[in-house]
């Protein structure tokens, strides 16, 4: 068999793998509205820590991260720390206690469901805006784990980056449409777990073939890519720009929608104290792992155009074909980690918290099975659409996700912390919040302030001012909702 052959029945065999999980998931799960959703939150530690930490780190972990260590040395570990710390925050202050609050609702399955009944009043305006959001920036994170796809394949020379894209799109929508949530978080599990493998053994063998230490510092010393700061100038305004955005990677991670969603559903207090230990240790390796890789990788694979090919260009030129097919998955792996997770989630907030909740009214009783095949609908139409954005070629991953992240981040975030310690919130300071976070992003990149700091802290920062300043501006929750806080 040629190596091209060999690498195909090894990624296939992988790609068979994710579909069975997405029959299983439709069989076990796929009948009942509660079941597809949520998976009757039903979720294990391990499953939410890793299905959670994977669905978070995307394709941005295997192509761009590795790439920024291949581009810019050791001030990688910016874009790295400020990830992994990112975790850490939110193991010690958000998965216990987001599952615990959730746990005083009855059948809290969306993030939505979960505001709307904390905050009490505003329900509506609450689900409409939160959706919006969700819909338009996780649309927006599928794009480019997509183009991750494509990427992959050319550099792997299997396929079209055309070609690339509609098979990554293809699978991610067959095993989620059939198995929703519980597909997705069982898949994400399977798929963290390979990543994790390859980026703790990618690190060690690219040092191994690089020649030790020596050989790595001689190419930091010739690229002048051997500092902390990018340039290697110190701490210039851009290093320090450079250094503030990518640790301010951490501020998304308390309130990333389709990340949190997990410990809402998870099944106990036990549980959720498992997959906080376990998220924060695990997002840690892979984070490092992938920045270290990229550092090391760049001795062997000296000249890229494109950075982020890095992974792949280094499977491709020195790997067999068997373990180029398992890199090839591993980096799909982060894909469709995302990807799932994602559609996932806004299908679900668009259905669920939109059509019925906001359209049909909180008094609506919906049939399950119905809106089963509705969230199916919706996942089938978002894939669609955002493959037709991903064929557009959108050039580099890392801006599309930042941006995205950012967003979401500056948005949710602050609510579910306010949430979570502060009793006097309420549903206005919340929609404050939602809205002047994401609005400060777009304005901040408009202004061309993002070359400066990306605009993730300066939107957090006055979603958080606003939030508590319309809170206290505005009449108290009501006493039953405040109390239980």
């Amino acid at each position: 068999m040629t190596p091209t052959t060999v690498i195909f029945i090894t990624f296939g065999a992988y790609m068979v793998l994710l579909l069975g999980i997405g029959f299983w998931g439709e069989r076990r799960f796929g009948k009942g509205y509660d079941g597809f959703v949520s998976a009757e939150r039903s979720l294990g530690g391990w499953v939410a820590a890793i299905s959670a930490a994977a669905s978070s780190e995307s394709a941005w972990v295997m192509l761009s991260l590795s790439g920024l260590g291949w581009k810019h040395g050791w001030a990688a570990y910016w874009a790295a720390g400020g990830c992994a710390f990112g975790f850490i925050i939110t193991s010690i202050f958000v998965v216990r206690q987001l599952r615990r609050s959730a746990a005083r609702y009855d059948k809290v399955q969306t993030l939505g469901d979960y505001l709307a009944e904390r905050l009490g009043d505003g329900k509506r305006a609450l689900r409409a805006i939160s959706s919006l959001l969700i819909g338009v920036f996780l649309t927006a994170y599928v794009v480019a784990q997509f183009t991750g796809a494509g990427k992959q394949m050319v550099k792997m020379k299997l396929m079209s980056y055309r070609g690339g894209v509609a098979l990554g799109a293809v699978i991610v929508g067959i095993y989620v449409l059939l198995g929703g949530y519980a597909a997705v978080c069982w898949t994400d599990m399977i798929q963290g777990c390979l990543m994790g493998a390859l980026m703790i053994a990618l690190p060690i063998i690219a040092l191994v073939k690089a020649g030790g230490f020596g050989a790595v510092t001689t190419m930091l010393d010739k690229n002048k890519i051997n500092s902390i700061w990018i340039g290697g100038a110190g701490p210039t305004k851009k290093a320090v720009g450079f250094a503030l955005t990518y640790f301010g990677f951490s501020l998304g991670y308390p309130g990333m929608p389709h990340s949190i969603i997990r410990y809402i559903t998870v099944r106990d207090d036990r549980q959720a104290k498992h997959a906080a230990w376990i998220g924060s240790i695990y997002g840690t390796l892979v984070l490092f792992g992938s920045a270290t890789f990229g550092i090391f990788g760049r001795v062997l694979v000296p000249n890229l155009v494109d950075h982020e090919k890095i992974l792949p260009a280094f499977a491709n030129a020195h790997f067999p074909p068997i373990v180029g097919g398992i890199i090839l998955a591993g980096v799909s792996a982060a894909m469709m980690s995302t990807a799932d997770s994602q559609l996932m989630m806004s299908a679900t907030a668009m259905v669920h918290d939109v059509w019925n909740k906001v359209v049909g009214g909180e008094e609506k009783k919906a049939e399950g099975r119905k809106m089963v095949i509705q969230t199916r609908a919706v996942i089938g139409v978002m894939c669609a659409a955002a493959l037709g954005l991903a064929l557009m070629q959108p050039r580099v991953i890392d801006t599309l996700v930042l941006f995205a992240w950012g967003c979401l981040g500056a948005a949710f975030s602050p609510v579910i912390i306010l949430c979570l310690y502060w009793r006097r919130f309420n549903w206005q300071g919340a929609v404050a919040s939602l809205v002047l976070g994401p609005a400060t992003i777009i304005i901040w990149q408009l202004a061309g302030l993002n070359s400066v700091v990306h605009g993730l802290i300066p939107g957090t920062a006055l979603s958080f001012i606003a939030a508590i300043v319309v809170s206290l501006a505005t009449a108290a929750p009501p006493a039953e909702v405040e109390g239980k806080a």
